[in-house]
């Protein structure tokens, strides 16, 4: 892995994930990094993860290894397993339940490797800590899923809290993901758009939020909007992952920012179709948007 230069580098859990909905139970492998490397590799840009994880899982890697991702892999007394509990037919109301949580990642878990773009993909508040954020920038730039400072489990129970570590964190980001409630409580705004420009202002260059309905970028002031348009949401578990990823993904190869979130899209709408990570092609997400535009 070490000697390897990527487009993308991934750090964060990797979880074992019980999903349960209206009609089904499930059980996968999941995890901020497992949805987001997955659509990022499909999505054509050359990836990597760095992950911990208890010493018994180590077979929750072999789909990494199909794919052709490398992996770095740290110890851990524990491997984060989360329970979700869908309470409707849209998948948008959900109860989690931390089950566990691995080891915090510190800055000297960091390798020394070649990136383009880092991305802190954690799943709740201390996995990666505020510290370890800013040590990424001497790696590339960071990309950061707001939920890793924001979800704290209280109980076991995961819920939203704000952070005072929220706004140093954003000065060190170049990319920030949110999705609707989360960008709600940090700004205390429910426009979406007023709350993207918001988060802008705190330091990164890209805000990416995700929605049932449509995914929305701040980018120099401007606002995009492009909508969402599955055929289910039989998929909904890893939705903000999969599109964060695919979206910065297509900025490495050289999109330009609107054009990424159109990828990101499509690419998301085809994933919500299927439980798990993204398994389509490039020319299935080509085609989608090829009919988006119809």
């Amino acid at each position: 892995c070490n000697e390897r230069a990527l487009d993308l580098v991934l750090v964060g859990a990797i979880s074992k994930d019980e999903n349960i909905y209206t009609d089904r139970n499930e059980r996968s492998i999941g995890g901020a990094v497992t949805y987001g490397a997955f659509s990022a590799k499909r999505s054509g840009s050359s990836v990597g993860v760095i992950t911990k994880l208890a010493e018994e899982d180590h077979h929750l890697l072999d789909p990494f290894c199909d794919e052709q991702i490398p992996v770095w892999v740290l110890p851990s007394k524990k491997t984060t397993a989360i329970r979700n509990v869908y309470h409707s037919s849209d998948k948008e109301r959900r109860t989690c339940t931390c089950i566990a949580a691995t080891d915090a990642f510190s800055p000297e878990n960091l390798p020394t490797l070649s990136t383009k773009i880092i991305h802190a993909a954690a799943l709740i508040r201390g996995e990666i800590p505020l510290q370890t954020v800013q040590s990424m920038t001497r790696i590339a730039e960071v990309g950061l899923d707001l939920q890793g400072f924001l979800r704290v489990s209280r109980n076991t129970k995961m819920v939203f809290e704000k952070s005072d570590e929220v706004a140093q964190a954003l000065e060190s980001v170049t990319y920030l993901k949110a999705d609707a409630i989360e960008a709600e409580i940090l700004t205390a705004k429910t426009d979406l758009a007023e709350a993207a420009l918001e988060m802008a202002a705190m330091g990164p260059k890209e805000v990416v939020i995700s929605h049932n309905h449509e995914l929305i970028l701040a980018y120099k002031e401007n606002i995009y909007r492009t909508p969402l348009t599955p055929h289910n949401v039989n998929g909904r578990t890893g939705r903000g992952d999969t599109l964060f990823c695919s979206y910065l993904a297509r900025r490495t190869q050289g999109d330009a920012p609107s054009k990424a979130l159109k990828f990101a899209a499509a690419l998301v709408s085809l994933k919500l179709e299927s439980p798990g990570p993204f398994q389509g092609t490039m020319q299935d997400v080509l085609l989608k948007i090829k009919a988006q535009q119809c």
